[in-house]
């Protein structure tokens, strides 16, 4: 396979996207749309843009949940990934319904087959990446949609329908799990 040396502004190369969802600062809900994350057992690490209103309101409200979209909710997740919740409550213009976790003071996503609900712990924001935040948060819950469980209760992989994003800074694209 013969390769070329590019230059991209940034390369995803297949991240799942997520929609972060959290209470701000005057206790009103809302969302965002990002794709750098992973977890590793009780931990999780996310990656923000650092002027984003998202990052903001969880600096100071510290809980969160990860909530994963399936590629029936592509509306909602470009509008939330479109739009700055500076400007309006993402909650109001999508179709979907936020409910309060149990576990973390930030609201859960009902459409999402799978949510994560979480509490800050650590901000990373170095000079040599200068517009970017990471978190690191503790893993507090787990919520799975009985559909994705197998009747021993573990993951049944075939019932993922996640979307995935793909761009280099100037083009972005989904792919689907299935």
């Amino acid at each position: 396979m013969e390769k070329v040396a590019v230059n991209y502004e940034k390369m995803y190369y297949g991240f799942p996207v997520i929609l972060v969802s959290f209470y701000d600062v005057n206790g009103l809900p809302n969302v965002t749309t990002i794709s750098s994350s992973y977890t590793l057992k009780d931990m999780v690490v996310l990656g923000f843009s650092s002027k984003g209103y998202a990052i903001h309101q969880i600096k100071e409200v510290r809980d969160f949940v990860i909530n994963v979209p399936n590629r029936s909710m592509m509306d909602a997740i470009s509008y939330c990934g479109s739009n700055t919740g500076y400007d309006l409550g993402k909650f109001d213009n999508v179709s979907l319904t936020h409910v309060k976790s149990q576990s973390v003071n930030a609201p859960v996503i009902r459409e999402c087959p799978i949510s994560i609900e979480c509490t800050l712990s650590d901000i990373i924001e170095r000079e040599q990446f200068k517009g970017i935040t990471n978190i690191l948060a503790q893993i507090k819950g787990r919520l799975v949609a009985k559909d994705y469980l197998n009747d021993d209760g573990g993951l049944q992989s075939s019932e993922f329908d996640n979307v995935f994003y793909i761009g280099d800074g100037r083009q972005k694209g989904f792919r689907y799990m299935q």
